[in-house]
């Protein structure tokens, strides 16, 4: 019955990972299309190089500012900002809908009749929504080593894995944030809209935080310094950012599990 649980989630899900899949591969297609005209317009990185430092702070992946790079383009272009929102809307929107949109919709007094316990039924939730992210991880990246391919961007196929693979852990820690939320109070809606707004509070801190002295010291408690400190797509992976964004996850998740469990559901 697990099984049945777990697949129908992922049923329910394919739609969506299918428009993302798209958006994803025909954005990828579109940057690195237009890299060779950046490539050969070195004026460009002059132009940057000028730009003020609280811009340079937003559009900075790695903490550094280049479009002439192969890196440092897709950086600027994609992982500054693009490919970590989209990871974020489509984890957290299947995290939060994971148990309270089950709720919401009626369904899930059903899915509680089967004869599995409710922690079991979170923890397939939780994982057709963890497999969908690493679905997304996947299709990033062989989009992205085709684009690097074609557009001869010097980038290794080990580092755009590295810069997928933390993509996919922010987004896990953010969906992961969106199912405790959800699943402790059965409001979709609430999930979604609190985890949105931690995130986007978790960007300005860490985006600022070299211009405003008073945001250094909760620089690190941002995911977001986590995800773009290590310069994945020039470093390859950074094990001890990747593993405290997994963490997150995993304890988020874990919480999430056990206020599910101990929920009042006579209501629903």
């Amino acid at each position: 019955m697990l099984g049945s649980v777990f697949t129908k989630s992922l049923r329910d899900l394919r739609r969506g990972l299918a428009w993302w899949s798209v958006g994803l591969v025909g954005m990828v297609a579109m940057m690195a299309g237009v890299y060779p005209s950046i490539r050969d317009n070195p004026a460009l990185n002059k132009l940057v190089e000028d730009y003020p430092e609280a811009l340079k702070a937003f559009i900075a992946f790695g903490g550094s500012v280049d479009y002439v790079s192969g890196a440092g383009y897709l950086g600027i272009e994609l992982f500054s900002f693009m490919v970590p929102l989209l990871f974020v809307i489509a984890a957290v929107a299947s995290g939060a809908g994971a148990i309270a949109g089950e709720e919401e919709r009626g369904t899930l007094d059903l899915l509680l009749s089967q004869p599995v316990t409710r922690r079991r039924v979170a923890t397939a939730k939780l994982a057709s929504a963890a497999v969908e992210v690493g679905a997304l991880m996947v299709v990033l990246w062989l989009a992205l080593w085709a684009g690097v391919m074609v557009f001869d961007m010097g980038v290794s196929a080990w580092n755009l894995l590295a810069a997928s693979l933390t993509a996919g852990a922010l987004g896990l820690a953010f969906g992961a944030i969106a199912f405790l939320l959800g699943a402790a109070t059965g409001r979709r809606t609430f999930a979604i809209g609190l985890t949105a707004a931690a995130a986007v509070a978790a960007y300005l801190v860490n985006a600022l935080a070299a211009l405003v002295s008073g945001l250094g010291p909760v620089q690190k408690a941002s995911p977001f310094y986590h995800y773009a400190v290590g310069d994945p797509l020039r470093q390859g992976v950074a094990p001890a950012h990747l593993l405290i964004l997994v963490a997150v996850a995993l304890v988020a998740a874990f919480a999430g599990i056990v206020l599910f469990d101990r929920r009042d559901l006579h209501s629903v």
